[in-house]
């Protein structure tokens, strides 16, 4: 009896754990083509791709060549370790599948946007589909930061731009800008990467996987536009961030992959705000 009573419990609480991993998760499972489109956009900063990934799980298995292709992509080991822990079970996934496939679905906007705006250059299209994901779920913020970035870098509407990356940001996003950081003086070093502001932080994630730069607003001190004399970068307007963690000083300095100046100035007006934050 008792040895039936353990096996009882036993089965229960396997049972107890599969429900609890079938209930963790909301929505359909993140595919591996999405999330390889997603890293490869650099719209979305790491933190954004783990949180879809831990709240809806994967529906592939992390293989050794899965795990370079995805570095390869851009993931660094937070991504890494979110598709590592989150695969969801095939029941799940189907039932998922078989309850979302006709109904239009915010991701599948999103990355049929990407499609449109990375693969078939066609920037207007992502417009239009990012649109309908926004009247799909108006306060999300990812698809205000796209539009920002496609009317930015896609149709060089920096008006549109700048109003849509608000909107991301009133809704819990970022303004999002493609950025060389100076990694040595004079940009003679140099990576490429995404700068992503938001009101509480400024990141900059470099296309190497190598660098990661993340500061709290309340350490900004100031940030000034210098437009650099050297041959190579005398038409890129570069701007400085200057920052005080405690007693130390530090500055970091970008500049817009654009050359565009007005974008420099853009990026000025969202960082700028961010100094009230400071108590």
């Amino acid at each position: 009896m008792k040895k039936f009573i353990s096996f009882t419990l036993a089965c229960f609480l396997i049972l107890a754990n599969a429900f609890s991993l079938f209930a963790q998760y909301r929505g359909a499972p993140v595919k591996k083509d999405r999330l390889i489109k997603a890293l490869r956009s650099k719209q979305l900063q790491t933190n954004d791709i783990v949180s879809v990934i831990k709240s809806n799980g994967v529906d592939f298995a992390l293989t050794a060549q899965l795990e370079k292709t995805l570095i390869e992509a851009g993931a660094r080991p937070e991504v890494i370790r979110a598709v590592a822990n989150n695969l969801r079970l095939s029941s799940t996934i189907t039932k998922n599948r078989n309850t979302t496939r006709s109904k239009p679905n915010y991701d599948d906007l999103l990355e049929r946007a990407m499609f449109a705006y990375k693969d078939k250059k066609n920037p207007r299209e992502a417009v239009k589909i990012l649109q309908s994901a926004v009247k799909l779920n108006a306060d999300e913020p990812t698809a205000y930061q796209m539009l920002g970035f496609v009317n930015l870098y896609g149709l060089n509407n920096l008006a549109e731009a700048e109003k849509q990356m608000r909107l991301a940001i009133e809704n819990g996003g970022s303004a999002v800008f493609r950025v060389f950081h100076d990694d040595s003086g004079g940009f003679s070093n140099r990576c490429s990467g995404s700068l992503y502001v938001s009101p509480d932080s400024v990141r900059f994630e470099s296309d190497d996987n190598r660098h990661t730069f993340e500061t709290s607003a309340v350490n900004i001190e100031k940030i000034k536009l210098d437009i650099e004399t050297n041959r190579t970068w005398k038409k890129h307007t570069v701007f400085k961030i200057f920052m005080k963690i405690g007693k130390t000083d530090a500055k970091f300095s970008f500049a817009p992959i654009s050359a565009n100046e007005s974008e420099s100035k853009m990026v000025e007006r969202f960082i700028a705000p961010s100094k009230q934050n400071r108590g």
